[in-house]
C-alpha cells in the first residue's frame, strides 16, 4: 500500500512541475542566504562569504537532479521530452515527415485491413453457443468424398448416435416465388428442422424462433424473415411480425426475425420449417439433405467418427440394396467453412506484409539519409554528456512516432477498405462473422507499429549513435555529407532487400495473372457468346400433378423458340459451370452390389439443349420426341417406386429410358468402342446410350470434366426442389429478347419470375471471381512494392552522387568522359539490383509453392514468369537510376574540387 501510494504521490510530481521547480529555486536560494549571512558575520567579505556557501551547500543541480528522482517519474518524464523534442524535429521537416507517414499508412493500412478479414474468418470463434463442438455430418462412398444424406438415413443416425447432444437437418439453399411482401419475386429460403436455431444456440432479433412440433406436417406453415429481407420488404417494423409471406402459393405467417449479423450458410431471406416425415423426407438412396450435429460436451472429433462409423456400419449391413459401401464423416464446422478461403487469405496476408517490409527498408534508407545531416546536432547532444542509449532512445522515439501516425491515417484507410469488404457480399469469404475493426485487429495494429517502428529505426539509430566526436565536429559539410562505408554498405543492403521482397510479389502476380489469362481462354465444352441463361422455379403447390408440370414446360419451350431474336432454345436441369448433380452408374451385366457404382455428373434436358450451347455430337444424335414421352413414363414410374419404399439392384421393368453420354464415360464404361445402343444401369434404370457429345465442365473451370450424362427433362418432373434453367441463343445481344421471354412467361403464368439472368460470358466471369481478385489484390500489392523499391533505389543513387561528387570531380578532371561516370552509377545501381534479384528469385521459388492450389494451366516455377519478372524489374531500376546518372555527369569539376 506505501508502495502505491508513493507511486501515485511521483505521478502527481508531474502536475504543477513548473511551480514546483519554482518553490525549490526559492527554498536552495533560502539556503544559500542562510550560509551567507552567517560567513558575514564571522567577518568575511561578500564575495568570500558567497564562495563558500556555494561550496558547503554542494552541488546545486545535482541536488535538483536528486529531488527531481524523488519527486517524479524520471523514465516517463524522459518519454515526454523525447516526444516534445521529436514533435519539434519532424515539424521542422514537413516533406520528410509526410512522405513517411504515406509510405508507413500505405503498408500498415493493408496489413490492417487483411488481418480484418483473417481475424473475422480463421481467428475468431464462429458466433454461435459452444462453436468448437459443432460439427457438419455427410454421407461418403469410395468413389466421392462425401456429399448429403438422406431422410430414412438421417432419422436412423438420429435414434442410433451416442455422440451427439442434438442433431437436425436443413436442405440448401432454394428458390421460391415469393409475394405477399411488395412486388413478387424470387427469394432464396431454407427449410429446417424446427431445432436448428436452439442448436446453433441463435436468438431471434424479433419474435420467436421455430417452436417444438413445427416441423410437423400440417403445423409447418411459418416463416422466420432474413434481417435483410425484413429491412428491405417491411422497413425493418415490428409489426412485419404475425404477417403472412406467401411461398410458391402458399401462406406462411411470419413469426420472428433472424440476428443481422447472422448469415449461416449464408444470406438468407426467408426459413421455414421442414416437414419431418418420411414421407416428405423421401426413403434411402435419395441424398438432399445437410446434418447440423452438436457434439456432447467431452466428446473428441475421434470418438465421434468412430460413432458415427459404428452406426453406418450397422445400417449396411441391415440395408445392403441402399447402404452398400456407405459411411458417414464429420467435420467440424469452422473447418468446413474455412478450408476454401484459408489459403488465399494467408497468402494475402504474406503480401501485405512483404509489402511492409519493402517500406521499412525505404523508411530505413531515409532516416539514414536524414541521419547524415543530424551528425552535428548528434555529436554535440553527446559531447554535452547524452549516453549513446540515450541517443538510441530518442531517436526510436521519432521513428515510433512516425509509425504511430501512419498507423493512424492506415487505420482510416483500412475502415474503408473493411467497411467495402463488409457490404460487398460477392467477395467469396465466409461472413458468419462481420468484418470489422474491433479490439483484436487495433491492437494488432498497434503492435505493428511498434514493431514497426523499431525495425526501421533501430539501424539508423544505431549507426548515429557510433560517431567519432572528434571528427565529426571538426569536419566541414561536405565530410558530413560523406557516410562511413558501413552506413553505405547497410543503405545498399536494404535495396538489395526491397528488390528480392518486390521480385517474389511481383512474380506470385505474375502467375496469378498467367492462371487468369489461362483460364479466360479455358475451354469449357461450350460457346459462350450469344447466349442467355436465367432460372425459374415452378411450385409444387401450384403443379401439383407430373401432366401440368410437363405440359407447362412444353408450353413454355414452345414460346422460347417463336421468340424474334432467339436461334435455339432449351430447358434444363443445370447449365455449364453453375455445380452438377450426380448419379451412380454401372454396365448392364454387372449384378455385384459391392462393386463400386461410377459416379456420373447428370443434367436433365430438353432437345435442343446441345444446340445451343454448341456442344458437339461425335456419334449418336439428340433425343427423339417419342423417347421424351417413355422417359416421362419412366420417370413417374420411378417416382411411384421409391415413394413406396422400395428398393432393389436389379432393374425394374418399364423404368426404361435414354442419356447422351460424354466421351469420358464412354471411355470410362466402353473404352474404343461404338457405345450408341449400349446399355447402363442408373438405380434401376436400363439406360440407353443414343448419343456422344464433347465433355462439359459444370463445376468449375478449374475441374477436369468428369463422366457426364444427360437426361431427358420430362424424366425428372418429380423433383420441383431447384430450379430449372432456361437457356437461348440469339442472333443478336442476348439482352434484346429477355423482355420478351418475361412476357412469354408472365402469359402462361403471372405468379412466376425469372432470377439470375446472365449471358454465358457472365457466368464464366463469375466462375473466374476467386481468382481475378486474388489477382487484382496481388498486383495492387506488388505494383506498391515496386513503386517504393524504385522510390528506394533512387533514394540509394542519388545519395551515393552526392556522397562521391568529389570523387567525380577528380575522375573528370583527370580525363573520365561521361560515359565513364554513367557506367560508374549505372554499374552500382545495376549491381545492387541483380543481388535483389537473385536472392529474390531464390525466395519467390521457395514462396510460390504456396501459390499452386490458387493456380490453373501454369505451374508455381514457370520459367517465363521468373525470367519476365526478373528482366521487368531491372528495367524499372536501371531507369531509376537514370536521373541521378544524369547529375553526376553533369558535376563541374572545378565547382566540385572548389566546393570540396
Amino acid at each position: 500500500m506505501r508502495r502505491l501510494r508513493g507511486w501515485l504521490l511521483r505521478l502527481g510530481g508531474l502536475l504543477g512541475r513548473n511551480r514546483r521547480e519554482r518553490e525549490f529555486d526559492a527554498e536552495m536560494e533560502s539556503h544559500l542566504a542562510m550560509h551567507i549571512e552567517d560567513n558575514l558575520r564571522t567577518g568575511m567579505g561578500a564575495e568570500e562569504a558567497r564562495r563558500l556557501a556555494l561550496i558547503k551547500l554542494g552541488d546545486v543541480e545535482q541536488t535538483k537532479e536528486y529531488y527531481r528522482e524523488r519527486r517524479g517519474l524520471p523514465a516517463l518524464e524522459t518519454l515526454l521530452q523525447d516526444l516534445r523534442y521529436g514533435l519539434r524535429v519532424l515539424g521542422k521537416n514537413p516533406g520528410f515527415t509526410m512522405a513517411a507517414v504515406l509510405t508507413l499508412a500505405l503498408g500498415i493500412g493493408a496489413n490492417t485491413a487483411i488481418f480484418s478479414v483473417i481475424n473475422s474468418v480463421l481467428l475468431r470463434p464462429l458466433p454461435f453457443h459452444d462453436p468448437e463442438r459443432l460439427v457438419r455430418v455427410f454421407s461418403t462412398r469410395a468413389s466421392a468424398e462425401f456429399y448429403p444424406v438422406s431422410g430414412e438415413d438421417y432419422f436412423d443416425w438420429q435414434s442410433q448416435t451416442r455422440a451427439f447432444q442434438a442433431t437436425t437437418l436443413f436442405t440448401s439453399p432454394q428458390n421460391f416465388n415469393a409475394s405477399g411482401a411488395g412486388e413478387p419475386e424470387t427469394v432464396s429460403v431454407v427449410s429446417t428442422q424446427a431445432n436448428f436455431f436452439s442448436l446453433l444456440g441463435v436468438r431471434p432479433a424479433a419474435g420467436r424462433g421455430f417452436a417444438e412440433g413445427e416441423d410437423q406436417r400440417g403445423a409447418h406453415h411459418v416463416a422466420i424473415l432474413g434481417y435483410g429481407f425484413w429491412q428491405r420488404h417491411f422497413g425493418g417494423r415490428a409489426e412485419a411480425i404475425g404477417k403472412s409471406i406467401e411461398l410458391n402459393f402458399e401462406q406462411y405467417a411470419i413469426v420472428g426475425v433472424l440476428p443481422r449479423t447472422f448469415n449461416y450458410p449464408e444470406s438468407i431471406d426467408v426459413w421455414t420449417p421442414l416437414e419431418m416425415s418420411v414421407e416428405r423426407l423421401g426413403r434411402r438412396g435419395g441424398y438432399s439433405y445437410r446434418v447440423l450435429g452438436r457434439m456432447k460436451a467431452g466428446m473428441t472429433l475421434a470418438q465421434t467418427q468412430a460413432d458415427m462409423s459404428a452406426v453406418t456400419k450397422h445400417l449396411e449391413e441391415q440395408f445392403p440394396v441402399t447402404n452398400s459401401n456407405l459411411g458417414a464423416k464429420v467435420i467440424p464446422l469452422k473447418e468446413l467453412l474455412t478450408r476454401d478461403s484459408r489459403t488465399q487469405l494467408l497468402v494475402l496476408l504474406g503480401a501485405v506484409a512483404l509489402v511492409l517490409l519493402v517500406a521499412c527498408a525505404n523508411m530505413a534508407n531515409l532516416l539514414l539519409a536524414r541521419a547524415t545531416g543530424r551528425q552535428r546536432e548528434i555529436a554535440l547532444r553527446s559531447a554535452l554528456g547524452a549516453t549513446p542509449s540515450r541517443l538510441v532512445r530518442q531517436l526510436l522515439t521519432e521513428s515510433i512516432m512516425l509509425a504511430l501516425a501512419g498507423a493512424a491515417l492506415g487505420l482510416a484507410g483500412a475502415s474503408w477498405l473493411v467497411g467495402f469488404a463488409q457490404a460487398a457480399k460477392s467477395l467469396p469469404i465466409p461472413r458468419e462473422n462481420p468484418i470489422q475493426l474491433d479490439t483484436t485487429v487495433l491492437i494488432f495494429t498497434i503492435g505493428v507499429s511498434l514493431l514497426v517502428g523499431i525495425l526501421f529505426g533501430l539501424a539508423p539509430a544505431l549507426e548515429v549513435s557510433r560517431l567519432n566526436l572528434n571528427e565529426t565536429l571538426k569536419s566541414g559539410a561536405s565530410s558530413i555529407a560523406g557516410a562511413s562505408g558501413r552506413r553505405s554498405a547497410l543503405r545498399s543492403a536494404l535495396v538489395v532487400g526491397e528488390v528480392a521482397a518486390s521480385l517474389a510479389l511481383l512474380v506470385g502476380a505474375g502467375l496469378l495473372l498467367r492462371s487468369f489469362a489461362e483460364m479466360r481462354n479455358a475451354k469449357i465444352g461450350v460457346q459462350r457468346q450469344n447466349i442467355l441463361t436465367m432460372a425459374v422455379v415452378l411450385p409444387e403447390t401450384k403443379y401439383v400433378e407430373l401432366t401440368q408440370r410437363r405440359a407447362f414446360y412444353d408450353r413454355l419451350f414452345e414460346r422460347l423458340v417463336h421468340v424474334p431474336g432467339v436461334a435455339a432454345a432449351a430447358i434444363s436441369q443445370q447449365i455449364p459451370l453453375e455445380g452438377s448433380h450426380t448419379v451412380g452408374a454401372k454396365l448392364e451385366s454387372d449384378l455385384d452390389p459391392q462393386h463400386i457404382w461410377l459416379q456420373v455428373e447428370s443434367n436433365y434436358v430438353t432437345p435442343g439443349y446441345f444446340r445451343v450451347f454448341d456442344i458437339p455430337f461425335f456419334s449418336g444424335r439428340d433425343f427423339m420426341p417419342e423417347e421424351v414421352d417413355r422417359a416421362f413414363s419412366a420417370g413417374a414410374r420411378n417416382g411411384e417406386y421409391w415413394k413406396a419404399g422400395k428398393a432393389s439392384n436389379v432393374p425394374q421393368p418399364g423404368f426404361a429410358t435414354v442419356a447422351v453420354i460424354n466421351r469420358s464415360m464412354a471411355q470410362t464404361l466402353w473404352p474404343n468402342q461404338d457405345v450408341v445402343g449400349k446399355v447402363f444401369i442408373s438405380g434401376v434404370q436400363p439406360v440407353t446410350v443414343v448419343g456422344v457429345v464433347g465433355d462439359v465442365k459444370y463445376n468449375s473451370i478449374r475441374e477436369t470434366a468428369q463422366a457426364q450424362a444427360y437426361f431427358p427433362l420430362s424424366q425428372e418432373l418429380n423433383n420441383l426442389w431447384y430450379p430449372v434453367e432456361i437457356s437461348v441463343r440469339t442472333s443478336s445481344s442476348p439482352e434484346s429478347v429477355l423482355g420478351a421471354i418475361r412476357a412469354a412467361l408472365h402469359d402462361l403464368d403471372s405468379g412466376l419470375s425469372v432470377f439470375r439472368v446472365r449471358t454465358m460470358q457472365q457466368v464464366v466471369t463469375d466462375n473466374m471471381q476467386d481468382t481475378s481478385l486474388q489477382t487484382v489484390l496481388l498486383g495492387t500489392f506488388a505494383g506498391l512494392a515496386l513503386v517504393l523499391a524504385t522510390v528506394g533505389i533512387y533514394g540509394v543513387m542519388a545519395y551515393l552522387v552526392t556522397q562521391r561528387t568529389h570523387e567525380i570531380g577528380i575522375r573528370v578532371a583527370l580525363g573520365a568522359t561521361r560515359r565513364d561516370v554513367l557506367g560508374l552509377v549505372l554499374g552500382k545501381g545495376l549491381t545492387l539490383t541483380l543481388a535483389g534479384v537473385a536472392i529474390g528469385l531464390v525466395g519467390a521459388f521457395a514462396l510460390t509453392r504456396f501459390l499452386a492450389g490458387l493456380l490453373y494451366g501454369i505451374m508455381p516455377n514457370d520459367v517465363a514468369t521468373f525470367t519476365g519478372v526478373a528482366l521487368l524489374l531491372t528495367v524499372v531500376a536501371l531507369a531509376a537510376c537514370c536521373l541521378p546518372a544524369r547529375r553526376a555527369m553533369r558535376v563541374d569539376p572545378v565547382v566540385a574540387l572548389r566546393h570540396e
